[in-house]
């Protein structure tokens, strides 16, 4: 018996940010003009998929820049680094290019700011995270890290300290004014400035899905499990719509995926517009169960 067919609604915020198209464009880019191997530290962007096509276009991924070929082109990801790593790069010798995110470029700027001014800074973000260590290295590794309202319990702060708090730039929105409401009723007498610095894309990305998951039956978040926007995207829909299903790609949705009338698809910032498409055209053509 023939499955039921649905309606696949395509969230508009969903895929790439500008950011990350940036960082490819300039990464490709610097592959033609360059004719020879062009080295990344680290992932240029989240996704697997991505990666293998930067990959196949000459555009190799290095965990240490001593494992690139001396005077190479040294690609810094759209996340951003320790600027002392980078610094340590260009003293040996490497045409470093940096396609740090503007925005993540500007929590910087504002990070230093509050050092500027005095305070001593709290961020609130994943501790593991490659932005948020580079957010570390800005403000001397002596930064305080909170990813969540348990850990603000290791939180050490003085009467009398000023604090800036800064965010990264892909953490849950809510989340985080949850976690600055909790360091004030902490923390009472500290005097804290807030810059909410979490990326306006991710901000699009997570009050549309939070929007569309009451009027669907089931969510798909395409996206890389390594990407923490899309980790945050997916665990916001499923809080809110119990069929949410994470893939990479198409192949990875259950085989009893169970149809309905309406299924959202969304996707990180890191996810290209081919592979939501390949979800799609998946699901508006293949036969499922009711639900």
């Amino acid at each position: 018996m023939r499955g039921v067919s649905m309606q696949v609604i395509i969230a508009e915020h969903a895929g790439f940010c500008w950011g990350v198209k940036r960082a490819i464009e300039i990464a490709t880019n610097t592959r033609k003009t360059e004719g020879n191997t062009v080295y990344v530290l680290g992932h240029l962007v989240h996704n697997e998929e991505v990666v293998h096509k930067l990959e196949e276009m000459g555009i190799e991924i290095v965990e240490d820049f001593t494992r690139a070929k001396e005077g190479s082109v040294l690609l810094i990801t759209a996340h951003g680094l320790d600027y002392k790593i980078i610094q340590r790069a260009k003293n040996a010798g490497f045409r470093v290019i940096d396609t740090t995110c503007p925005i993540v470029q500007k929590v910087h700027r504002l990070t230093r700011n509050f050092l500027d001014e005095g305070r001593k800074i709290i961020i609130i973000g994943h501790s593991n995270h490659i932005e948020v260590k580079g957010l570390n290295a800005v403000a001397d590794g002596c930064a305080q890290i909170v990813g969540s309202i348990e850990e603000i319990e290791s939180i050490y702060l003085e009467l009398q300290d000023r604090v800036g708090i800064v965010a990264q730039t892909t953490f849950n929105i809510i989340q985080m004014q949850e976690i600055v409401d909790a360091l004030h009723h902490r923390f009472p007498a500290v005097d804290f400035a807030i810059k909410d610095s979490i990326c306006y894309d991710v901000k699009d990305k997570q009050n549309e899905i939070r929007e569309l998951a009451s009027q669907v039956d089931a969510i798909v978040v395409v996206g890389s499990k390594a990407s923490s926007n899309t980790t945050r995207l997916y665990e916001i829909a499923l809080t809110m719509c119990p069929r949410t299903y994470f893939v990479s790609k198409a192949e990875e949705l259950p085989i009893d995926f169970p149809g309905g009338e309406k299924v959202c698809v969304t996707a990180g910032a890191s996810t290209p517009d081919w592979l939501i498409q390949e979800v799609v055209e998946y699901l508006r053509n293949a036969d499922f169960r009711s639900l």
